[in-house]
C-alpha cells in the first residue's frame, strides 16, 4: 500500500467513513468534506466504511507518521497534514487557502449519476450479496462461492466517477 508523495503531488486525499455509530467522528469528516467543497478544490475521498484496503492503506500511511489520527485524516501532496481540527483551525486563520492554490479546481461541482457521489456501487455480478453461483459442469447441482467481483462489502467501484 505504499503511496509515493511523487505521484500525489498536487492531490488532497481525505480517508472518512460514513458510518453513523460514532456521531462525532462521522460529523467531523462531514465538515472537513465540505470545507475542501466550499474551497472548490478537486479531492480524492477514500470512506474506510466502504472498503476495508482504504483502512489498511491508512494505518500503513499512519505508521509512517508516528501518529495514530482520528478520522477524518488528511494528505496534501502526500504529506500528513492532520484531522479535522487541524483543518478547520487552518481553514479560520487563512492558511487552508494558501495551500490549496496549487490544487486543482472543481469548474462545475457535480454529483454522478450513478453512485450519488460514494464512488461505489453494488455489484454487478453478484447484486451485492458477496456470493457467486456456479453450475457445476458434471451435475445439475449449483454451487456457491465467494464473489471475486467485488469487496468484503459486495461493492465495486463506480465506473461512471471513479474508474
Amino acid at each position: 500500500f505504499q503511496v509515493s508523495t511523487a505521484l500525489e503531488f498536487g492531490r488532497i486525499v481525505i480517508y472518512t467513513t460514513s458510518l453513523r455509530v460514532v456521531r462525532t467522528t462521522f460529523e467531523r469528516c462531514e465538515l472537513v468534506r465540505k470545507i475542501f467543497q466550499n474551497h472548490r478544490v478537486k479531492f480524492e475521498e477514500k470512506n474506510i466504511a466502504l472498503n476495508s484496503d482504504y483502512g489498511k492503506e491508512l494505518d500503513e500511511r499512519c505508521r509512517k507518521v508516528c501518529e495514530i489520527p482520528s478520522l477524518p485524516v488528511v494528505f496534501i501532496d502526500g504529506h500528513y497534514l492532520g484531522g479535522a481540527e487541524k483543518i478547520l483551525l487552518m481553514n479560520e486563520s487563512g492558511e487552508l487557502q494558501d495551500l490549496l492554490t496549487k490544487i486543482e479546481r472543481v469548474q462545475h461541482p457535480h454529483e454522478c449519476p450513478s453512485c450519488g457521489g460514494f464512488g461505489f456501487l453494488p455489484c454487478s455480478a453478484c447484486h451485492g450479496s458477496k456470493m457467486s453461483v456456479f453450475r457445476n459442469c458434471f451435475t445439475d447441482s449449483f454451487k456457491a462461492l465467494k464473489c471475486t467481483a467485488c469487496n468484503e462489502n459486495g461493492l465495486q467501484r463506480c465506473r461512471s466517477c471513479a474508474g
